[in-house]
C-alpha cells in the first residue's frame, strides 16, 4: 500500500494512524544530525505510543546535539548499530522528518531492507522510495505538527511532556515563530500544547540560551570568514576542521551559524560552509528570492525553498566556489 497526501484527510495519515493502532511494537527513526523538530517529533510520538500501551524505541543514526539531548529526556536512543536487532523485532518502522535515504547514513541500507515495515512522516519535498506508506504535507510547518495531528487522530494521550517537545519541534523549525512557514495551522497546534502547561521562555532558554563557550568562538571564526558577493546579496561562511580544533567545540554545535548572516539587510541568500572529518557540508538560507532547495538539489541536498542543505566529497573551497556559481544563475535566471 503506497498513500501520498498533502492534507490531514488523505489516504496516507489514516492508513498511517491504521498501522500504529495495530502495532504491538514501535521502533522510530530520524535522520543524522537531528534538529529540533526531529528529536521533538520522537519523543512526542514515544511518549504517546507508550501512553497507548505500545513498546517504543527510538534510534537516531548519529550522535544527538548536547544542547538539544534535553529533548528526549530519561529516554534512552539507541544509534545505528542497534538497528537490525530492533527492526526486526518491531511490527512497525516509522521514520520522522525525512524521506531521504542520504539523510539516514549509516542505516540507510539497513532501512531498505525493511521496506514492508516502513512509514515515513515528513514536510520536506525531498522523497525517496523507502516505504510503503508515506505521509509527506510539505504544507505543515513542521513534522511535529503532523505528528500532533497524527496522536489526535489515534485519540492518544498527549503527556506534558510530549507537548513540550511537539513546542520545540514547531517553534525551532519556524524560527520560534516568525518564519515565513509559521501559518495558522501551526499556531493552533502550538497553542492546544500550551494549555498543556508548556513553559516558552524556559524552553527558549534551554534550546538558545544554554551554550558553551567554544560554540560562541565558533560563532566568531564563521562571522570573521564571512564574505559578500553579488552586491552583497549573498552571505558566505566557512568553518574548516582548524577552527574545530582551535575553539573547542564540536560538529554538532554549528546549527543556525548561518542564520548570523541574515542580519544584514542587504543579505539575500546565506550559506554556511563546514568541513568535517570525513565530508564538507553546506547549510543554505533565504529570504524570497531564491528557492535554496532547488539550489541544493544539484548538489545531492535538499530541504525547504527557505533553508536546505547539503553534503559533499569535495574540498570546501571547491565546493563553496560552486556554490557561489549556481546561486547566481539561480538569481539571476
Amino acid at each position: 500500500m503506497c498513500g501520498k497526501s498533502s492534507d490531514n484527510n488523505g489516504p496516507a495519515p489514516a492508513a498511517l494512524a491504521a498501522r500504529l493502532a495495530g502495532a504491538g511494537k514501535i521502533l522510530l527513526v530520524t535522520h543524522a544530525r537531528p534538529d529540533g523538530d526531529a528529536l521533538g517529533s520522537m519523543r512526542a510520538l514515544a511518549e504517546a505510543a507508550r501512553e497507548a500501551g505500545k513498546t517504543v524505541h527510538m534510534l537516531v543514526p548519529d550522535a544527538v546535539p548536547r544542547r538539544l539531548a534535553f529533548l528526549l529526556g530519561d529516554s534512552p536512543c539507541a544509534g545505528p548499530g542497534r538497528f537490525g536487532p530492533l527492526a526486526d523485532g518491531a511490527d512497525v518502522i516509522v521514520v520522522l522528518d525525512t524521506c531521504s535515504s542520504a539523510q539516514l547514513d549509516d542505516v540507510a541500507e539497513a532501512v531498505a531492507a525493511q521496506r514492508e515495515k516502513m512509514v515515513v512522516i515528513d514536510h520536506h519535498a525531498t522523497r525517496d522510495d523507502i516505504a510503503d506508506i508515506v505521509w509527506i504535507d510539505t504544507s505543515a510547518a513542521a513534522t511535529g505538527v503532523m505528528v500532533g495531528e497524527l496522536i489526535d487522530r489515534l485519540g492518544w494521550t498527549l503527556t506534558r511532556q510530549g507537548a513540550e517537545a511537539l513546542v520545540a519541534a514547531v517553534a525551532t523549525d519556524t524560527g520560534w515563530l516568525r518564519f515565513a512557514n509559521t501559518d495558522a495551522r501551526a499556531l493552533r497546534a502550538v497553542a492546544g500544547w500550551l494549555d498543556a502547561g508548556v513553559r516558552t521562555d524556559i524552553l527558549y532558554r534551554r534550546i538558545y540560551q544554554n551554550a558553551r563557550p567554544q560554540r560562541l568562538r565558533l560563532i566568531a571564526r564563521a562571522i570573521e570568514s564571512l564574505e559578500l558577493h553579488y552586491s552583497d546579496r549573498l552571505a558566505v561562511m566557512c568553518l574548516r576542521r582548524g577552527d574545530f580544533a582551535e575553539t573547542g567545540a564540536g560538529e554538532d554545535e554549528t546549527e543556525n551559524i548561518v542564520n548570523e548572516a541574515l542580519r544584514i539587510g542587504t543579505v539575500e541568500s546565506a550559506f554556511i560552509v563546514v568541513e568535517n572529518t570525513d565530508h564538507v557540508r553546506a547549510s543554505l538560507r533565504s529570504r524570497d528570492l531564491v528557492d535554496v532547495a532547488a539550489l541544493a538539489a544539484r548538489f545531492g541536498g535538499g530541504g525547504h525553498p527557505r533553508a536546505a542543505g547539503l553534503r559533499s566529497t569535495e574540498d570546501l573551497e571547491t565546493l563553496k566556489a560552486k556554490l557561489i556559481e549556481a546561486w547566481g544563475e539561480v538569481a539571476s535566471g
